[in-house]
C-alpha cells in the first residue's frame, strides 16, 4: 500500500507555494516533485508509516504522555502531519482541496536532504499556512536575497531553540554565499515593542539602517518586530581611538547609542539594541544570535530602564542569572541586614550610578547633578541601613552582588 501518487494537473490551493518551492529548492539543491493523491490515502499512509523510526521524531504530537512512540487515531493527528518518510522518498503535505477530499504533496529522495533540512522544509511550509504568525511573509518578498534572509531568519530562530540541548546544525552553504558573511562583521540585535498599528516594517528599517551605516545592510528578519542585522567592522568601530579589545567596546558603546536614539526617534514604541564584538558570520551566526538574544533577556530584566544591552557589560548580571532562585534568597537573607532600602528609588539611582563610574563620588555627584557632600551623605545612610560601605572595594561588591539579587528576585 503506502502513498499511492498521481501527477497533480491543478494546484487548487495556495497560490503562491510556487514561490516557496523554488525556494526551498535553491536550498536544498535537488528537485521537488509535485503530486496530488485523495485524503484517504494520506490517512491510511500516516497510519502504517508514523510509528517508523525514520518518523518518530517527527512530530511529538503522537507521543500523547506516554515514553514510547505509539500509533493513535488517524483523525486524531493526520491534520498535524506534514511530512512521511516512505522507502527512499520523503513526502510533505503543502496543500488540501476540501471538495475533491485530496492532498497536494511535494516528494524527494531521502537521501538527498538531511533530518535537519527536512525540519527546516517542515518549518516553512507551517509557517506559508500560519500566516497570522509572520509580518514578513516570504511570497511579499521582491528580491531573492530578501527571500533567502527570510528563509535564513526561519532557520535560526528553528536552530536557537535547539542550542541549549546541543542539538544544533552548522550554517547550511546555501546560506554562507550571503554577501559579507566570509568577513568580519559586527552583529547587532534589535528588538521592539509597537503598537500593532504602528508596526515597524522591515524595508523602512532597512533603509534608515542603511542611512546610518553608510552602506548596504544585511537584515534578517527574526520575528514579528525583531531583526538580526550586520555592519562592516571598520564603519562600526573604525573611531577606536586605540586597537585594543577594550577601546573596540567604547566605540561600539557610543555607536549602538546613537544608533538607538535614530530607531527610537524614528518609530513609535520601546526599542532594545545589543551588539557584539566582530566575528565571522559564515562560523559564528547561531552563537553570537543565541549570546545576543540572552544579553537582551538578562539587560531586560536586571535593567528596566536601559535599553542598549552589550554582552561585556553583563557579566556580573549574568554570573547572577545563573543562580537559582533559593539561593539567591540565601545570600539576601544571609548578607543584607535591610534590603528594602533598593524600594527607593534615590537609593536605588545613586547605588547604580555610583558603581557605573567605578565608585567614583566626585563623578557621581556630577552626573547626579548634586552636591558632592550630598553623594557622601547618602552613602553614609545606606552604610548606617545595610551595613556596608560602597566607597570600599569589598562592600562595594557585596553591595552590587546583593542589589542584583534583590533586582530579580523582587524579595527582601
Amino acid at each position: 500500500m503506502m502513498i499511492k501518487i498521481k501527477q497533480s494537473g491543478e494546484v487548487h490551493q495556495m497560490k503562491l507555494i510556487p514561490d516557496l518551492k523554488q525556494q526551498i529548492e535553491v536550498i536544498i539543491g535537488t528537485t521537488l516533485d509535485e503530486y496530488e493523491i485523495t485524503m484517504h490515502e494520506w490517512i491510511q499512509s500516516i497510519d502504517h508509516l508514523i510509528g517508523l523510526d525514520e518518523n518518530k521524531s517527527q512530530n511529538n504530537l503522537i507521543k500523547a504522555g506516554r515514553d514510547e512512540y505509539e500509533p493513535l487515531e488517524s483523525s486524531v493527528i493526520s491534520s498535524d502531519v506534514v511530512s512521511l518518510h516512505h522507502g527512499e522518498r520523503i513526502f510533505f503535505k503543502v496543500g488540501m482541496n476540501e471538495q475533491e477530499k485530496t492532498i497536494l504533496c511535494w516528494r524527494c529522495d531521502a537521501a538527498s536532504i538531511t533530518m535537519e533540512t527536512r525540519r527546516l522544509i517542515e518549518l516553512l511550509i507551517l509557517n506559508k499556512f500560519d500566516s497570522s504568525q509572520q509580518s514578513d511573509d516570504v511570497s511579499l518578498l521582491t528580491s531573492d536575497t530578501d527571500k533567502q534572509l527570510f528563509l535564513l531568519g526561519t532557520w535560526l530562530k528553528e536552530q536557537i531553540k535547539a542550542y541549549d540541548t546541543g542539538n544544533f546544525v552548522a550554517l547550511p552553504d546555501s546560506f554562507t554565499s550571503i554577501a559579507g558573511f566570509r568577513e568580519e562583521k559586527v552583529l547587532f540585535l534589535l528588538q521592539g515593542e509597537t503598537p500593532d498599528s504602528q508596526r515597524v516594517d522591515s524595508k523602512v528599517l532597512n533603509k534608515l539602517l542603511e542611512s546610518y551605516f553608510g552602506e548596504e545592510i544585511t537584515l534578517i528578519p527574526l520575528g514579528e518586530q525583531e531583526w538580526l542585522f550586520m555592519g562592516d567592522e571598520e564603519i562600526v568601530t573604525g573611531e577606536a581611538d586605540e586597537d585594543t579589545a577594550e577601546a573596540r567596546k567604547e566605540s561600539l558603546n557610543a555607536f549602538c547609542m546613537g544608533l538607538y536614539e535614530l530607531v527610537a526617534s524614528e518609530f513609535a514604541g520601546v526599542f532594545h539594541l545589543s551588539a557584539s564584538l566582530p566575528c565571522i558570520p559564515k562560523e559564528a551566526l547561531l552563537q553570537v544570535t543565541c549570546l545576543l538574544q540572552e544579553s537582551m533577556q538578562i539587560g531586560r530584566s536586571f535593567h528596566v530602564t536601559q535599553h542598549i544591552h552589550l554582552p561585556w557589560n553583563l557579566q556580573l548580571e549574568q554570573l547572577v542569572a545563573s543562580i537559582s532562585e533559593q539561593q539567591r534568597l540565601r545570600f539576601i537573607r544571609e548578607t543584607g541586614k535591610d534590603t528594602t532600602l533598593f524600594n527607593d528609588s534615590e537609593t536605588l539611582a545613586t547605588l547604580e550610578t555610583f558603581f557605573n563610574l567605578d565608585c567614583n563620588v566626585s563623578e557621581t555627584a556630577k552626573r547626579l547633578f548634586i552636591h558632592r557632600n550630598t553623594l557622601v551623605y547618602r552613602l553614609d545612610k545606606i552604610k548606617q541601613e545595610i551595613g556596608y560601605d560602597v566607597r570600599h572595594f569589598k562592600s562595594a561588591i557585596i553591595v552590587q552582588l546583593l542589589l542584583l539579587m534583590y533586582k530579580v528576585t523582587k524579595k527582601a
